[in-house]
């Protein structure tokens, strides 16, 4: 069964241009330390050093919010709609077929086998950080994406394992 509703409301008006320039001073807010430290390579003096690096590390903060400002409320109520349609139509509670749980849990419980043995038995992988840290990434991205393959009814089940008065109700039919 395909889940084609989506969020009831209004969808704001686009933005516009001040969208796309908010993202662009956002994006350039997270490079400002490592644009500081690159710019520090060409100055051979400690002080000014200290000074180029400060200055970037702290415009960061400042561009963050700059960004905000320029982007506004109309920006914010779009992209929280865009955000909240697409995460109904992904996560909303309906029912998955079987191939599509079976292949999720899969991708569930992969991931933490792969990571507990190696807990154990790290001599198994290369002593190679970059091939390491690349493979645990990966395997981080399959264990996320997993929970969003199994669908809305298993969040339901993983909510309830933290939940202490939570209990398991079984259907006759489904036990066969």
């Amino acid at each position: 069964m395909k889940n084609t509703s989506t969020v009831p409301g209004p969808v704001p008006e686009f933005p516009g241009i001040r969208l796309y320039i908010g993202i662009a001073v956002l994006a350039l807010s997270f490079s400002m330390l490592l644009t500081g430290l690159f710019v520090s390579t060409f100055v051979h003096d400690h002080l000014l050093k200290a000074v180029v690096v400060s200055l970037f590390w702290i415009c960061g903060p400042i561009i963050k919010i700059a960004s905000v400002a320029i982007l506004g409320k109309p920006s914010y109520l779009w992209i929280k709609a865009k955000f909240r349609h697409h995460v109904v139509r992904v996560v909303k509670p309906y029912h998955e077929s079987r191939l599509r749980y079976n292949i999720g849990l899969v991708m569930f419980c992969l991931p933490i086998i792969f990571n507990y043995t190696l807990g154990y038995a790290p001599q198994l992988l290369t002593d190679n950080f970059y091939k390491h840290l690349g493979l645990n990434i990966c395997i981080d991205v399959v264990f996320i994406a997993s929970l969003f393959v199994l669908g809305g009814d298993f969040w339901d089940k993983l909510k309830a394992l933290f939940i202490f008065s939570a209990r398991a109700k079984f259907d006759e039919k489904e036990e066969e």
